[in-house]
Formats: structure tokens, C-alpha cells, sequence
């Protein structure tokens, strides 16, 4: 009786919490806004339903990536997604949620050669933003020549400058660039062959929390999913890009700080 007594007081005191304001990037297939105003997409299920599992209330907020790690340094909102060590953020970083498979693409029909991330150098590159925070010394570097790198927040701008030939290589992850290609509103012909260059290791992605007890009910709600089978629905259901990778198996560490 004791046991269930603690537990409902458990249950109530986070009930009574107000909802967690969480920062998302709009980016499809990873968090879409429906024409009613709803949100869903791979990202934004698995971190709900995760939250949800954990008993925690989160409140959706949307911004572009690039501004969603000063909103949580500036403490506007208490997480987000989705965020890595690399990000150099305070708080805590929940389990990884999922592994992001960042590629260099190219038209087939250039054959360019590019083995390592350094082979960029010479090229013209259209990368997301802050790619150079996220994929390393070589792609930091190439940001001290602006007329032959840049970055930007509307992916679908990728889309249309690497079918029409304005640019040599972009810095993409496969679900988001494979998803815009597919979409209606590329308004180019993107039937050409690409080649996948993997010049970069899997990036793992989590939640950032704030605050270290937020951060750790969510790894039990995510391991609650994960272990009752929730999280492999969710990924079927959202996972049809050729050769994507859930990284369902992986987890990466839990950095406090």
C-alpha cells in the first residue's frame, strides 16, 4: 500500500509540472506541421511517445536548427531535438533517440572522387546549417572560402541547386534529402542518378534537457518503447527511404554538464 501511495504522489507531482517547452526543428521526414496545425514526422513521434512512456508533458515549440541551441542556452525553451555532444551544451543529452546518417551527395554523371571530407576543398558545397559545427575540422575550414561554401536552412534550396548544376556537393542527411527529392514542391527534375559519398561517421542525436531528472525519465520512457516494441512500429511506419538506417540499436552516452 505504501508502495502505491508513493507512486500516485509520484504520478500527481509531475501532473502538476508544467509541460516542458520543447524546441524542434521543422524538417521533414523528421517533424512535419500537418495543414491543421498538428505535428508528426519520425523525430517528433519517437520523442513524444518517449516523453509520454516517462509520464513527462512536453509542449512543442518550432524553430529553425540553427537557433534551437541559443534558445536553450538562453534558457527560452527546456530541451530539445535534435542535439549531440558536439553541440558543447549545457545540461544533459538524453540517449540517443536516433542515428543521423550525414552524406556528401553528387550527380552521378560529374564521377567526382570524394573519399574523405578534405577532398571538398576543391569543390564547389552546399551543406545544412551548421554543418560545420556538426561534421568536423574539414567542414569548419572550408567555411574561410563563402564563395565556394555555403550553408542553409532551407534544404529544399539543396535540392534545386544540385539537379540544376549550381553546385558541386551537398552536405545532407539521407532521410531529409532523399525525402525532399521525392517531394512535390522540389519543382525540378531530380530523376539523375547521385552518388552517396559516406565520408562521415554516423552522428547519434538526442534530446537536450535542461534539467538532469527530466533527462533521465525520458531514457526510461524511450527504453520503455523501445523494449515493448512502439519504437520499431514508429520506425517502419516512417523509415522508407533506400537504405536508410534506424541506428535502433545504439545508444549513445549521457554527458552531464
Amino acid at each position: 500500500m505504501a508502495c502505491l501511495l508513493l507512486g500516485s504522489a509520484a504520478a500527481l507531482a509531475q501532473a502538476a509540472r508544467p509541460a516542458l517547452v520543447v524546441g524542434f526543428r521543422p524538417t521533414a521526414p523528421y517533424v512535419m506541421q500537418q495543414p491543421d496545425g498538428t505535428l508528426t514526422g519520425l523525430e517528433y513521434d519517437l520523442v513524444m511517445l518517449a516523453a509520454g512512456a516517462a509520464g513527462l508533458r512536453l509542449r512543442p515549440q518550432l524553430a529553425p536548427f540553427g537557433r534551437l541551441p541559443e534558445d536553450f542556452r538562453r534558457q527560452a525553451i527546456d530541451a530539445f531535438a535534435p542535439a549531440n555532444p558536439a553541440m558543447a551544451l549545457p545540461g544533459c543529452i538524453s540517449d540517443t533517440v536516433l542515428v543521423y546518417r550525414n552524406l556528401a551527395f553528387s550527380l552521378q554523371s560529374r564521377g567526382l572522387t570524394i573519399a574523405a571530407p578534405a577532398d571538398l576543398a576543391s569543390l564547389d558545397v552546399t551543406g545544412f546549417q551548421n554543418a560545420h559545427v556538426l561534421l568536423g575540422p574539414a567542414i569548419a575550414a572550408l567555411q574561410g572560402n563563402p564563395g565556394r561554401y555555403r550553408e542553409v536552412a532551407n534544404q529544399m534550396l539543396q535540392v534545386r541547386a544540385l539537379f540544376a548544376g549550381r553546385t558541386d556537393v551537398v552536405l545532407a542527411e539521407r532521410r531529409i534529402f532523399r525525402h525532399l527529392m521525392r517531394s512535390a514542391d522540389a519543382g525540378i527534375d531530380t530523376s539523375a542518378a547521385l552518388t552517396e559519398h559516406e565520408i562521415f561517421p554516423p552522428t547519434p542525436y538526442g534530446v537536450a534537457f535542461r534539467q538532469a531528472e527530466d533527462c533521465i525519465a525520458f531514457n526510461r520512457g524511450l527504453a520503455t518503447i523501445r523494449r515493448n516494441g512502439v519504437y520499431d512500429e514508429v520506425l517502419r511506419r516512417w523509415d522508407t527511404a533506400p537504405q536508410a538506417k534506424s541506428g535502433a540499436d545504439t545508444r549513445a552516452p549521457t554527458p552531464f554538464g
